[in-house]
């Protein structure tokens, strides 16, 4: 099949719909579909087209405000329909559905995460918003069970695909484990928990900041990797609670991230909302045991017990409680069973041939 994503969030851009995007259409591609991706310019450097490891980049330039950007996307689609017969559009994200009108081609739409939630919680005028723009898709398509419950009925048949990992990407490297600790400085009996989460208000991170103050291990160091709005207002809790035991490396690119899993001991999600982590199923690769709050896709990937903890979410207590659980637990053998069940049921081949079976069921 020849299907286009269209997506405001691909690399250079960070983040869980960037990972997404990219790992999906590279996986896509490896079983034998043809991919391109229509989005923005992140900088003028970059061309209006390029061909990149076998998938053709498409990119436009976003005007004026947020209000039109949905407009502009939806012009640039049309006359990119006319240079190249595609059997499906696939949308990722609000804004490229909001003006999109094109009739003849199927349309796929994945409900992410952020953006949907908080509509909803608002209510008001955004329901009846949001049926217009789901009445659109044929496929809507959603990596948590609970994006898929939506308070309204509309027409497009509803699926839940799960994120994946590439999970020889992220295989635990003893020898870069051992580099990697060495300039953090973290000792051989220290355990490092990594919180790889922009710091902005969905992440929760900064309820794991406020979280230091009640741990009981001594041993413990973290190390967050993510910058965000709310990053001078953790470093200050971290700095009055857990001083000389924390790291703070700012933002990094998903291919610097990999490294630094193998010199973690567990993963820490403190979201507020998610979909099926991806930052957690790549954590689990690299036999990381995880905690992470009860919230959207991160039951699928934590069996309590099992491969780490679940713990409420907004609770900096039970937060506490449930990492030192883990560090009183075998973590290690944790970790063994997050390994298992990534490579058992995560993988982006087998999530990439579920997606393609969905595009084939509606065209």
């Amino acid at each position: 099949m020849n299907i286009l994503m269209v997506s405001l969030d691909y690399p250079p851009t960070i983040g869980g719909i960037t990972a997404h995007v990219y790992e999906l259409s590279q996986a896509l591609k490896n079983i034998g579909c043809k991919i391109s991706v229509a989005t923005k310019f992140v900088d003028n450097n970059q061309k209006a087209f390029e061909t990149v490891n076998d998938v053709n980049i498409y990119r436009f330039k976003l005007k004026y405000v947020g209000f039109s950007y949905g407009l502009q996307i939806n012009y640039f689609l049309k006359d990119l329909i006319k240079k190249e017969k595609f059997d499906i559009i696939h949308i990722h994200g609000m804004r490229p559905l909001e003006f999109f009108n094109i009739k003849d081609i199927p349309l796929v739409y994945t409900n992410h995460t952020s953006g949907y939630l908080k509509r909803i919680k608002k209510g008001g005028y955004r329901i009846p918003l949001l049926k217009r723009l789901f009445d659109k898709p044929k496929l809507f398509l959603a990596p948590s069970e609970e994006l898929l419950d939506v308070p309204f009925k509309f027409n497009a048949k509803k699926v839940f695909i799960s994120n994946g990992v590439i999970s020889n990407k992220f295989t635990r490297n003893t020898e870069v484990r051992s580099e990697i600790r060495n300039e953090l400085g973290i000792k051989d009996n220290e355990k490092l928990g990594i919180v790889t989460r922009r710091m902005v208000w969905k992440n929760g991170v900064n309820f794991l900041a406020l979280a230091t103050k009640y741990f009981k291990n001594q041993d413990l160091k973290l190390l967050f990797i993510g910058d965000g709005e709310q990053y001078d207002e953790i470093k200050t809790i971290l700095e009055e609670n857990f001083k000389n035991r924390y790291i703070l490396l700012g933002s990094k690119r998903h291919d610097e991230i990999i490294d630094y899993y193998s010199a973690a001991d567990l993963s820490i999600l403190p979201s507020l909302m998610e979909a099926t982590s991806i930052s957690g199923l790549e954590a689990m690769a690299a036999s990381l045991p995880l905690i992470g709050t009860n919230v959207g896709g991160i039951p699928v990937i934590i069996k309590d017990g099992e491969n780490g903890y679940l713990c409420e979410s907004e609770s900096p207590e039970d937060l506490a409680q449930k990492i030192d659980k883990l560090l009183d637990s075998d973590h290690v053998l944790m970790g063994e069973k997050s390994k298992e069940m990534v490579d058992k049921y995560f993988d982006w081949i087998e999530i990439a041939k579920k997606t393609l079976d969905q595009y084939k069921s509606i065209v």
